[in-house]
């Protein structure tokens, strides 16, 4: 019989509270041990994920009549836009967030990181109410794993998208065993959600699309099927738009015979599975998966548990963008699988509530410390270089070269409210690198000598300050080479260096172009890895 004693720590074990108050804090404390970044050192995806949120909040604040046109404008001014590369889900409440606390990258990583709390919520409703109270730890146990660390730091979508899918699937499942609108309208709501946030969020229809043929003599609500397939459908209307504004990146997703007849396109995702879980956490998931399929009591949970670890390992290869972050909606997943092992064995083979304290410590202290030691990329010393600009040269306008333009453009305009600044890049002006039809680099130079150069930027940039990121010796596009020779000339002053952190990069020095200076009042865009359409003499946006 147990003692006062040993129910207490029994009860903590199994609260739903104390499983979400440790798990809030075990966020929490992952986000205070990498506090030194701002969450945008993924180039060019986190700054232009953090750019859009701005971009599309100040579309819908100010209401043009032709919005394609505003977004022209806008990116003349703020060269760091993708609003047709990815649906405006996350940037709506990313705006959201900016207008409430101002723009900033660690405003930005908070609103990745309120998607990580609703992820692990999800984590601990599944494990709660179709394991066992005590599985609710799952949550803690997702919070702390490396993987989830270093993306729920970090201004990129997989971690949002990962939240509104765990809740199309929880609600999915819901649905499937109950029969209740309700869940199948939250269902579907989030998965209209979860496609307006990311393209790879297709994989959990197609999970619930067999979970439904699994369960089909149990679903008891068939009139709703059409419903739910009908209204899913919505959330494919951003994918549409994507084809029409942006072909040519639409079209080079796209698969062809011979990549498809490639052996490592079907192994790429089993290769990177140790990757994403991390071994111990791959063996007790496999382990539990093993079991539940073993014991006739758990073989239900198993099969929803491996229908979505195989649906997403088998699919999402036909991408031809290929990243294990692609997939890391199997990370819940194996977290889930660990615990079903966990807890069907402690049933079966009892231990006493000492024992089960005991090892819930000391997995708890091994997982923190792992999540602890991830390493969380920084980039820094770039927003200074915009922060002196803003008191030495509020209204002029900036030509930077570097790997980190996205970053530089992004803290340019949080620090430029009337519109009164202008961002040039190298890489639109003097040369570009960077996919077509396929994910190949093109390289296309517009400079041939240090004098062309110095021409270009008198008479088409209007930039009287250029910035020019040195970084470590490596290959380099030969416009950039020809910049680097011209800053050597008496035409331009250095006024600072900045050091800074980031890819290969050392510093950012500023210089400043002496004598006659063409003023510019419209620039020439082309997007030719989105789209072949040109767009002479854009009128940068104003206020």
């Amino acid at each position: 019989m147990l003692t006062a004693r040993t129910r207490a720590p029994e009860h903590l074990l199994q609260s739903a509270r104390v499983q979400a108050t440790v798990t809030v804090l075990a966020l929490v404390a992952m986000a205070l041990v990498h506090r030194a970044g701002d969450g945008l050192w993924f180039q060019g995806d986190s700054p232009r994920h953090a750019m859009n949120g701005v971009f599309w909040w100040d579309l819908l604040r100010a209401g043009p009549a032709h919005p394609i046109d505003y977004a022209l404008r806008y990116y003349a001014r703020y060269p760091a836009l993708s609003p047709a590369t990815y649906p405006p889900g996350f940037y709506l409440v990313e705006g959201a967030a900016f207008a409430l606390l101002g723009i900033s990258g660690p405003v930005a990583r908070g609103v990745v990181l309120l998607y990580a709390v609703g992820a692990c919520a999800y984590t601990m409703a599944w494990a709660r109410r179709w394991m066992a109270p005590a599985a609710g730890w799952a949550a803690a146990l997702l919070a702390v794993a490396p993987t989830f660390v270093l993306w729920s730091n970090s201004v990129m979508l997989n971690i949002p998208a990962l939240a509104l899918t765990l809740g199309t699937l929880y609600h999915a499942r819901r649905w499937i065993e109950t029969a209740r609108t309700r869940q199948l309208a939250l269902a579907v709501g989030f998965a209209i959600a979860s496609l307006g946030t990311y393209y790879q969020s297709a994989g959990a229809l197609v999970i619930c699309g067999l979970w439904i043929v699994m369960r089909q003599r149990e679903i008891i609500a068939r009139r709703h099927l059409a419903w739910m397939g009908i209204l899913a459908l919505c959330g494919f209307i951003p994918v549409i738009a994507a084809l029409i504004l942006a072909p040519v990146q639409a079209l080079r997703h796209l698969p062809s015979v011979p990549y498809l007849l490639r052996l490592d396109t079907w192994t790429y995702y089993w290769r990177e599975l140790p990757g994403i879980t991390g071994w111990p956490l791959l063996a007790l998931g496999t382990t539990g998966l093993a079991i539940g399929v073993a014991w006739r009591e758990w073989r239900r949970e198993a099969a929803y548990l491996l229908t979505w670890i195989l649906v997403l390992v088998m699919l999402t290869p036909i991408v031809t963008a290929r990243d294990p972050r692609y997939i890391l909606l199997v990370l819940p997943a194996f977290v889930l699988a660990a615990v079903v092992g966990v807890v069907a064995v402690s049933r079966r083979y009892p231990i006493t509530p000492a024992w089960r304290s005991t090892a819930v410590v000391t997995v708890a202290v091994a997982s923190v410390m792992a999540g602890g030691r991830t390493r969380v990329p920084v980039v820094t010393g770039v927003r200074e270089v915009a922060e002196f600009l803003k008191d030495q040269a509020p209204d002029d306008a900036l030509f930077f070269d570097g790997d980190h333009s996205g970053v530089l453009v992004f803290y340019v305009r949080a620090l430029d409210p009337a519109f009164q600044r202008r961002v040039v890049l190298a890489s639109k002006l003097l040369y570009s690198v960077g996919p077509r039809a396929t994910f190949g680099t093109v390289e296309q130079n517009n400079v041939r000598s240090p004098d062309e150069v110095i021409r270009l930027l008198r008479t088409r940039a209007g930039c009287r300050w250029i910035a020019f990121e040195s970084a470590t010796p490596g290959a380099e596009p030969a416009g950039r080479r020809l910049l680097r020779e011209a800053l050597s000339r008496p035409d331009f002053t250095l006024v600072r260096s900045f050091p800074m952190v980031g890819y290969g990069a050392q510093r950012i020095d500023l210089y400043r172009l002496e004598g006659r200076l063409d003023p510019v009042t419209g620039v020439d865009l082309e997007f030719p890895g989105y789209s072949s359409a040109t767009y002479p003499q854009v009128v940068p946006i104003t206020r």
